[in-house]
């Protein structure tokens, strides 16, 4: 337990006052207006001293390994990776009911600062929240995918996306596949999709999908990109194998198709998606393709927020339900 200044200081108002009214011979326990008094004085100023008593905010950045959270937001999208160097970045900030609490999870570990807030396409399950991000944290750089403006959305949830950005004066960056966007010592993040000069008739195919490598490890986020965005990754001829997979599309029959899956083979397969959702997610065909490759498969929906730890020589895979993001389910 934390004591602050402001407790110190309500206890020896509190004694002092005690002694003062004994001399002129007060019953402080029987003189309501003198105790009524007192009462306020200590409620005042202990809310002065905010959040001292109780357990502090707690810097979870370990400088042994990639720490990342696969958040429980229901039929949407978010992961928050804590870098070994204290490098924070965000990947989606799930629907408009997710953002508070999105926000509070990450702010009641310490953190203030989001070095990387990516948001992989203007789909509201995925940038709904990203006002509360910007209203808690100073953002330093966005990253969204490079996307012709005639395929823009004319929504208000992807205005209001870049007026925050504009308000935050924060870097931008606009990437399509092959742009370094992290580099450290121990890990780096690339960008492998949407494809360079690609033009897509769904949104899904435009999201900003990332590779991420640390220590020995490797992390695929295909934000919602479903095959043909599967396909160009394919013929890039980047080397996709990975341990770790953030499954596209939330599981969809139209993603995790049998050739990228054989060129990803991934060990752990994350899948974000809501109890009982109207789509259908994740689909069987999906779930089958994914159990044929040998993936251990994590649904949000049955196991809550997922948490790996990436060290050098493997990496531990967490499940609670204890973390409760209740947002749109």
């Amino acid at each position: 337990m934390t004591v602050s200044y402001y407790h110190t200081l309500a206890f020896l108002l509190f004694y002092d006052t005690i002694n003062i009214v004994s001399i002129f011979g007060v019953d402080i326990m029987h003189n309501k207006r003198v105790f009524s008094v007192l009462l306020i004085l200590i409620l005042v100023i202990n809310s002065l001293s905010g959040c001292s008593f109780g357990k502090p905010k707690e810097i979870a950045f370990s400088d042994e390994c990639l720490i990342v959270y696969f958040f429980d937001v229901g039929q949407a999208d978010s992961s928050l990776l804590l870098f070994p160097d204290g490098t924070v970045m965000l990947i989606d900030a799930g629907n408009s009911a997710d953002g508070e609490e999105i926000a509070g999870f990450i702010s009641n570990l310490g953190i203030e600062t989001i070095d990387y807030f990516v948001c992989t396409h203007p789909h509201e399950d995925h940038i709904g929240g990203a006002a509360d991000i910007f209203n808690e944290f100073d953002v330093k750089t966005v990253c969204m995918p490079k996307i012709d403006e005639e395929y823009l959305p004319d929504t208000d949830i992807y205005k209001s996306l870049m007026k925050a950005v504009a308000e935050e004066n924060c870097k931008d960056l606009y990437l399509t596949a092959g742009t370094l966007i992290m580099e450290k010592d121990t890990c780096n993040v690339t960008s492998i999709g949407p494809g360079v000069n690609s033009v897509y008739s769904n949104m899904n195919d435009y999201s900003l999908t990332l590779l991420v490598n640390c220590y020995t490890n490797t992390l695929l986020f295909t934000g919602d990109a479903e095959k043909p965005s599967e396909l160009d990754m394919l013929n890039s001829g980047i080397n996709l194998d990975a341990d770790i997979l953030k499954v596209g599309h939330h599981g969809s029959s139209n993603s995790s198709t049998d050739d990228f899956l054989e060129a990803v083979t991934p060990k752990a397969a994350v899948i974000s998606c809501g109890t009982g959702n109207t789509y259908g997610h994740p689909n069987e065909a999906a779930l089958t393709r994914l159990n044929d490759i040998g993936a251990n498969i994590y649904r949000t929906d049955t196991v809550g927020t997922v948490t790996v730890r990436c060290y050098d020589g493997g990496f531990n895979v967490e499940t609670s339900n204890d973390i409760e993001l209740d947002g749109n389910r």
